[in-house]
């Protein structure tokens, strides 16, 4: 039998009511109920000119200015809201760059993309500060790469002494088949997020394929080498990679190439390292890439100090390599695939103009030009200024159509001192490839010096200001012979490229002005002039098929 619970006596639950009715009064609500309807936000892309998704170019400036409405009325600064513009990849998964890169913090969007070729999304958030309500407008944006052909410029950086940087060149004188002008600098640092050590020595695309995309460029600073990629500047070799066995120590003073490029397997890349020089023989390919590297380094008895230079388009064949030995004034090769660097022939002093072996003179500064050159066969001669003591003297060398045991390898001398204003102060030179002339620069002037004629070098250029100083000048050309012999470089012996540094105002310049290719004489009807964030060291052709 279940007996039931005995009822609660009343007088009981009337002496809990006190103690119930403390136990109220000590509760504190600390709820909100101050409620309210959200302050509206909206975003409006109708009837403003903007498009469902964007196709743009790399480094070109995105507009976008969608109207944003707060509480009814068109928003103001006044109003409470927060802007942020960002862009971050379309696409997922491994091997995706996952950064998001904050472009704006207005209402109206107006930055330059600097993303790598790519689909991406950009992005507005606007935020209501009065309670943190989020809205979002989202649009695909198309970015594509046109680093394909242009002009390199090889500079140290104003604001990162001690750094370098590369700039490009488009324009109608510079990459075949367009009609827009367009520059862009720092791409080094903008592209892989940090800075290149060192100062500039040398930039140069080594054409080792046909096919874009499959070559890279060499950026060859007193710190290091790097190669980055040809279409998009970014990092693709550190220093180590260039070779199978990395040197101990880190110490570039030239980076160059090696024959004329049109025959397989016959053409290298050069370094000279810690004094010692490091070669990587290629071969030529319409599809792949270069899948070589730097091998030992060449050994000889005795060498000295090397000069910051190597002889670019002689006969393959016959030589593996040719260097400048400064200590002992005189040149060495290398055989073809020889890893020895050897003493030339002895010279026939009644023929030629100097001897190889014993130059007695000092390395300045050298360019390739005219020699022996026959179609797309590139057979020229090496332009050295050189100097013993105060006298300057033009050297000129025939490593095309000779071999280690020729005789007549010096084929001119022309003495400069008299003939030649400012050499002494001479920065840069550049020897033409068609006509009988180099240019040198000195102080705030170009120079042409028409060897042969044995006249005074005239002035062919003066800087818009006397506080300018030249410090590099180059003639359009470039080392492979089928791309050169085929008209593939555009203005090719008839554009000169003048870079400039102001070390008062701290800024460099680059003027490009199209020349009579047997004179020399300058057209200054047309100039195009691009200011540069740095002191210019180099400047080349980047390749492209086009």
């Amino acid at each position: 039998m279940v007996i039931p619970p005995k009822p609660m006596k009343l007088k009981h639950i009337l002496s809990l009511l006190p103690l119930l009715s403390l136990l109220i009064s000590c509760y504190e609500d600390k709820g909100n109920y101050d409620y309210h309807e959200l302050e509206q936000v909206a975003i409006d892309t109708t009837n403003v000119g903007m498009l469902s998704q964007y196709a743009i170019m790399r480094f070109d400036t995105l507009k976008l200015n969608p109207k944003v409405y707060f509480e009814g009325h068109e928003a103001t600064d006044k109003d409470p809201l927060k802007y942020v513009w960002t862009i971050f990849s379309a696409n997922s998964g491994s091997g995706v760059n996952a950064v998001i890169d904050t472009i704006g913090t207005n209402r109206a969007l107006d930055a330059i993309i600097s993303r790598t070729g790519g689909n991406y999304y950009v992005q507005l958030v606007v935020t209501n500060e009065n309670d943190g309500i989020k809205q979002f407008f989202r649009v695909p944006v198309a970015v594509s790469e046109i680093f394909d052909g242009g002009y390199m410029v090889f500079y140290e950086r104003a604001d990162q002494p001690g750094y370098s940087d590369i700039a490009l060149i488009f324009n109608p004188w510079t990459k075949l088949n367009v009609n827009y002008n367009r520059y862009y600098t720092n791409l080094y640092e903008t592209t892989n997020g940090e800075l290149l050590q060192g100062k500039p020595i040398r930039c140069l695309d080594i054409a080792v394929s046909l096919a874009s995309g499959n070559n890279y460029v060499g950026l060859c600073t007193d710190y290091t080498l790097v190669g980055v990629s040809e279409t998009g500047i970014q990092r693709a070799l550190q220093f180590d990679e260039f070779f199978h066995e990395a040197p101990a120590k880190m110490s570039p003073t030239w980076y160059g190439e090696h024959g004329s490029g049109v025959m397989s397997g016959q053409s290298s890349e050069v370094l000279i390292n810690d004094n010692k020089i490091y070669t990587n023989t290629y071969s030529f390919s319409a599809t792949e890439g270069r899948k070589t590297r730097f091998g030992v380094a060449k050994f000889a008895d005795g060498i000295g100090t090397l000069a910051p230079w190597n002889a670019e388009v002689p006969q393959t064949l016959n030589y593996g390599i040719v260097v400048y030995d400064q200590t002992n004034h005189c040149f060495r090769y290398a055989g073809y695939n020889q890893a020895k660097l050897e003493r030339f022939a002895p010279q026939d002093t009644g023929i030629a103009a100097f001897d190889v072996n014993n130059t007695g003179m000092d390395f300045v500064m050298a360019d390739w030009g005219k020699g022996e050159s026959v179609g797309v066969s590139l057979r020229p001669y090496d332009y050295i200024i050189m100097k013993k003591g105060s006298e300057y003297n033009l050297a000129v060398t025939n490593f095309a159509t000779t071999n280690g045991s020729s005789t007549n390898i010096g084929v001119g001398l022309y003495p400069m001192n008299t003939l030649c204003p400012d050499i002494e102060s001479a920065t840069s030179m550049s020897a033409s490839h068609i006509g009988s002339y180099i240019y040198y620069g000195a102080k705030n002037k170009v120079y042409t010096f028409a060897y042969d004629s044995k006249q005074n070098a005239t002035e062919a250029w003066t800087a818009p200001s006397e506080d300018e100083e030249v410090t590099c000048v180059r003639i359009m050309k470039y080392y492979h012979g089928t791309v050169y012999g085929y008209g593939l470089v555009p203005r090719s012996d008839n554009l000169v490229h003048i870079a400039t540094w102001n070390e008062k105002t701290q800024k460099g310049h680059v003027y490009q002005y199209l020349i009579n290719s047997a004179s020399g004489i300058l057209n200054t009807n047309n100039c195009y002039d691009y200011p540069i964030p740095g002191k210019v060291k180099d400047m080349a052709w980047k390749f492209s098929m086009q």
